[in-house]
């Protein structure tokens, strides 16, 4: 079912959002994720750009899809306005758009997430943050240097100040880069 909503946000700009309601399983939003990923590359590789991740993510009651790039020394807002044009293009053909309430090209910032196999291996040499929760629920970060990751195991180590600590990331509340 398709549905039209009229919204109005902070700045008085009227937006007209068309989206489906439909149920998103983490099994559809990675696929989601694995069309967008395919649909928007072209256009990456012709800026010459690097795709650093696609997320597909609720906030509230809207669905999100961030389609995050990068190059080397970073990105500035006219690059990221430049190619998000026809990134949208190009994803307002795909059958997927109907599930995604706001579409966001950016970059992923200097505390970058890391989600994916490819963001350890491109990682390790640099500092990173590790926040997990401790057997009461309460979250901490433990800070360090990524020196390994096992993408068998799903494991990274780190230094942390001359201690070598390893770590599962299933375990992990989120993993960043960190200045």
């Amino acid at each position: 079912m398709l549905t039209v909503r009229d919204r109005i946000d902070k700045s008085g700009l009227n937006f007209l959002h068309i989206g489906a309601e439909v149920e998103i399983t983490a099994e559809k939003s990675s696929k989601i994720e694995d069309l967008a990923k395919a649909a928007v590359m072209p256009i990456i590789e012709q800026y010459k750009l690097t795709l650093w991740d696609v997320c597909f993510e609720k906030e509230g009651a809207m669905w999100y899809l961030r389609i995050l790039i990068d190059k080397d020394g970073g990105l500035d807002s006219d690059e990221c306005e430049e190619v998000s044009k026809p990134i949208n293009e190009i994803l307002d053909k795909q059958e997927l758009i109907k599930s995604v309430d706001i579409l966001e090209v950016g970059s992923p910032g200097l505390t970058k997430k890391l989600r994916r196999p490819e963001h350890f291996k491109a990682c390790i040499g640099e500092k990173i943050r590790v926040t997990r929760r401790n057997e009461k629920g309460k979250e901490f970060s433990v800070y360090g240097t990524l020196t390994a990751y096992d993408e068998e195991n799903g494991t990274f180590d780190m230094d942390c100040d001359g201690t070598a600590e390893t770590f599962r990331v299933a375990e992990c509340v989120k993993v960043n880069s960190d200045l």
